[in-house]
């Protein structure tokens, strides 16, 4: 089954309302320049999408994965 036919046949079993709310997200989501979508297409690697520029240091990546240690004890309390 391709992903056309599977997803016709998970619409076909939806109510109307959530049709309708697919239908909607699908144009917000939509990459065609009738307004619809006016995000930024500039991806950030850890904040997605961004609707305004958003300035992170150069070195924001490394400094957040450094943070791995210090987050998993938060969770887990010290580690062993």
């Amino acid at each position: 089954m391709t992903l056309l036919q599977e997803a016709y046949s998970l619409m076909q079993g939806q109510p109307e309302k959530n049709i309708q709310l697919i239908v909607e997200l699908l144009q917000t989501m939509s990459p065609r320049g009738d307004g619809t979508a006016k995000m930024s297409s500039e991806v950030f690697k850890r904040t997605g999408l961004a609707k305004k520029a958003v300035n992170l240091p150069a070195d924001f990546d490394e400094a957040f994965d450094a943070l791995d240690k210090d987050i998993e004890e938060l969770f887990y309390g010290e580690a062993l």
